[in-house]
This record gives structure tokens, sequence and C-alpha cells, in this order.
């Protein structure tokens, strides 16, 4: 179980990072924010990243451009979840 929920919570992470970058890296690229704004909406959700994946759809799918920080706190959580069933496993 402790296996199951770290590797879930890895891929999910991953899966977040990488969802976020597909619709942020334009963003990024053409300087309407820097690395640091957009790492910003990685973890939550503002204004300014609202206004940002609007500037974006034209470069890929809606479907990409609906980043939701949850992904990346579900992620989180199960890492987590992971991590404390394990040191709770060997204590």
């Amino acid at each position: 179980m402790t296996r199951a929920l770290f590797a879930a919570g890895a891929l999910i992470l991953l899966g977040a990072v990488g969802w976020w970058w597909l619709t942020y890296r334009d963003v990024v690229g053409y300087a309407y924010m820097d690395l640091s704004a957009a790492g910003a909406c990685l973890v939550g959700d503002s204004d300014t990243c609202r206004l940002a994946r609007a500037l974006c759809r034209g470069a890929h799918p809606l479907a990409l451009a609906a980043y939701r920080a949850a992904a990346f706190w579900a992620g989180i959580a199960l890492l987590s979840a992971g991590l404390t069933a394990g040191v709770r496993r060997r204590a």
C-alpha cells in the first residue's frame, strides 16, 4: 500500500508539473509572465494565472490550457500519505 500511494503521488505530481508546463510555457516564452510568477500558478490560482491561461488558448487546445492546481496538491497529498505510511510501518 505504501509503495502504491507513493507511486501514484509521484505520477500525479509529475503529470501536474507537465500539464502546468504545457499550459504556461508559451506565456513564459513570450515574456507575458516570468518563470517565478508562472511557478505560483503551479500551486495556486489567481487572476494573473487565469489571464495567462486566457492568453495561451490560441497556442494549444483548451483541454491543455485548463491546468488546475488541485492536481499538484493531489499528488502532494498522495506522496505525503505514502511517506507517512512508510514511516508508521517502520516504527
